[in-house]
């Protein structure tokens, strides 16, 4: 009998390692769906080869900034100059319908974002030649694996799906095609994010069984997203807790050692806390490093500033007594400097602590955590003259982690078609890019939702942690991580984001921070934060103007249309028409409070103002005694234990008599609430 050599599959790969592929790990669904809570995979350079892209519906005018168009903005309304699609496949016939190709990818890759704010018609994906999906366009951009395998008893809102994106990663070995069979007429924005890989590298290709095959992984993966604050660190503890003088500067935490801070955790306290979270800047020094990795005022750093706004996503999560926790991994080889520097004009009472643990540093795959923060003060936004706003220039080998934007926008529009600040497109170029890898459709499609929504949202990934109002006026912050669909570099990483608002707003401000991990040596046009830069921001008074959703709207001010003698006030806020909102507060269910307008008889749209705030209640609204909906709802709940929003409803067409109409208030909540009324708006 021949004897048969066994050789250990360490030593096959030493003796093969002039074909790297032949012992790289396969890519599979279950690799990918591992990934997307796997924060310390960020650290290092990724283990297969790949650069990642973006296929969307921009406007295909735009070619270079030295031509015209380069902020074009027909990216997917319908009726675009230029079909938004890498190709027409076959003509409108006498229909309208067409079909256009989204994207046709050779080589081995991954879907790892999809992303619409509305799309109809149908779309076919076809994977390494082979058809494996044909339906619904919505429904394949907001729930593809629930269409084609068995997601049952998987959840996916909030989860994979996160707001208007979809993040359920969809492997291929050879090739992917995505056509869309439908009306240019029609609504059709789109985002297909991908990575594609070195063409050795061994992917197997998604099946529809795979939710099945890797279901263990995908509920795993969803109840990390599902509560992301459940992992627990396992490093040891550094904890301090300080005062922290009117311009002095402390080390806080110090650590020695080849480690990895797994978590660290910031909480304030100040007499103006508001203005001590924008005043207080956060510095981190790796390894001894002359110029910080990580500078950034503190509340921006953990991305919901202005003040406390608490939200919970992956790698950040603000708690409502202000206690802010970072998850994402920094390691160094021998120290970090975790430092802190007072700007204001106030102490600060400061309690940190770091969870840090081993790390075995790689010379050829580690890299140090980053983050740059900087803002623009004073700009003027504007639709006839829109800019590229830099969020990062950085030379060097990395991969962008994520971004951030800080917002004042002082618009006196109350409506969100007429005071959105969001029309212009991402723009990120990678390496030796002369166009973007990613040209978006607009600034909230990157943060992954749409329409200028106002909401106030968290995801894994992304979230609205603040919104003022009304609609997208005053201050806005918006964030989005890439973890799954991260965007390494080899040389260079240029990221910009258009200002391009609905108006003309003067005294616009833009800050914005870009998280990224760089091997050493990266360099980037991050500058030392200045007084002038922490400047306090306060939104100025107003009152609102009629422009684009507004136009022909007579806006009545809640106190003057008032009518009888119940326990009312103001309270006092730029937030607010006139700088107040009028303010009641009943004590009993059933309580009312009524209004006066004038008006022609008619049918006509009213909308009312109305403040979220701690202690809000529940209201119905009636006109001339005859209840009617708000915003589709019969009654409205206007508390929020942690903001203060302003907030428009609309009643639709109501029939308003000549003269005077009367507008009922009715309280619902059983205990003492207040109600604030802000305006009343009448279509004339």
């Amino acid at each position: 009998m021949k004897s048969i050599l066994i050789i250990p599959a360490f030593l096959l790969c030493f003796f093969l390692s002039a074909n790297q592929s032949f012992c790289q790990q396969e890519i599979t669904t279950g690799t990918l769906i591992r990934q997307m809570t796997d924060l310390e995979r960020l650290a290092t350079t990724p283990a297969e080869n790949y650069r990642s892209v973006q296929f969307s519906s921009y406007d295909r005018r735009s070619v270079s900034p030295d031509k015209p168009y380069w902020f074009g903005n027909a990216d997917g309304f319908g009726l675009e100059p230029v079909p938004g699609f890498e190709k027409v496949l076959r003509e409108p016939g006498s229909d309208g319908i067409g079909e256009y190709l989204m994207c046709d990818v050779k080589g081995p890759g991954a879907i790892v974002r999809l992303w619409t704010a509305q799309i109809s018609g149908t779309v076919k994906m076809f994977l390494d030649g082979k058809q494996v999906y044909n339906g619904a366009a919505d429904r394949f951009f907001w729930n593809f694996p629930a269409e084609a395998g068995d997601m049952e008893g998987i959840r996916m809102q909030g989860t994979f799906r996160q707001y208007d994106a979809l993040y359920f990663p969809v492997p291929f070995a050879k090739s992917c095609r995505i056509e869309w069979t439908g009306d240019l007429k029609a609504i059709h924005f789109y985002h297909v994010g991908m990575r594609l890989y070195d063409k050795n590298a061994k992917v197997k290709t998604y099946r529809a069984d795979d939710p099945k095959t890797y279901r263990s992984d995908i509920e795993h993966v969803a109840k990390i997203l599902a509560d992301p604050e459940s992992t627990v660190p396992t490093g040891e503890k550094y904890d301090v807790i300080r005062t922290v003088s009117k311009s002095d500067r402390q080390e806080i935490i110090r650590i020695e050692g080849n480690r990895v801070i797994e978590q660290l955790k910031i909480k304030l306290n100040a007499p103006m806390p508001e203005k001590a979270l924008r005043q207080t800047v956060l510095r981190i020094f790796f390894d001894g490093a002359s110029v910080p990795q990580v500078e950034s005022p503190v509340g921006d750093f953990f991305g919901a500033a202005p003040g406390v706004n608490p939200y919970v996503s992956l790698p950040f999560s603000i708690a409502p007594d202000g206690t802010m926790t970072c998850r994402f991994a920094m390691p160094f080889k021998e120290s970090a400097s975790v430092q802190i520097i007072n700007m204001s004009d106030q102490n600060i009472e400061l309690t940190a602590s770091a969870s840090a643990r081993s790390y075995t540093w790689d010379e050829n795959r580690s890299m140090y955590f980053r983050a740059r923060w900087r803002i623009n003060h004073g700009l003027k936004a504007s639709n006839r003259e829109a800019v590229d706003i830099p969020y990062l220039l950085a030379m060097g080998e990395g991969r962008l982690a994520g971004a951030a934007c800080f917002l004042m926008n002082p618009s006196n529009v109350p409506t969100a078609s007429g005071n959105w600040w969001g029309e212009g497109d991402e723009k990120i170029f990678v390496d030796n890019d002369r166009f973007p890898s990613f040209f978006g459709t607009g600034s909230e499609d990157y943060y992954n939702y749409s329409w200028s929504a106002p909401d106030i949202f968290c995801y894994p990934y992304c979230g609205q942690p603040r919104d003022d109002g009304p609609a997208t006026r005053g201050f806005v912050s918006n964030f989005r991580w890439h973890v799954l669909d991260d965007i390494p570099f080899a040389d260079k990483l240029a990221f910009y984001m258009e200002l391009l608002p609905h108006g003309i707003v003067p005294g616009f401000a833009y800050a914005r921070i870009v998280y990224l991990y760089g091997r050493e040596g990266t360099i980037d046009d991050h500058c030392t934060i200045t007084a002038d830069d922490l400047r306090p921001q306060t939104i100025p008074e107003w009152n609102p103007v009629t422009f684009r959703s507004s136009l022909n709207y007579r806006f009545v001010s809640a106190e003057t249309a008032f009518k009888g003698n119940a326990d009312t006030g103001f309270e006092y806020d730029p937030l607010w028409a006139e700088g107040k909102i009028f303010v009641w507060k009943p004590k009993q269910p059933g309580e009312k409070i009524n209004f006066e307008v004038q008006t022609s008889a008619g049918k006509k749209d009213m909308q009312i103002s109305a403040g979220h705030m701690p202690g809000g209640g529940k209201i119905r609204v009636y006109v001339n005694n005859i209840p009617v909906k708000l915003n589709k709802k019969d009654t409205l709940d206007l508390h929020d234990d942690h903001r203060m929003l302003n907030r428009a409803y609309t009643t639709g067409e109501i029939d308003f008599v000549q003269g005077k109409n009367v507008i009922t208030i009715e309280n619902l909540s059983d205990t003492e609430v207040k109600t604030g009324i802000d305006l009343l708006w009448i279509k004339d």
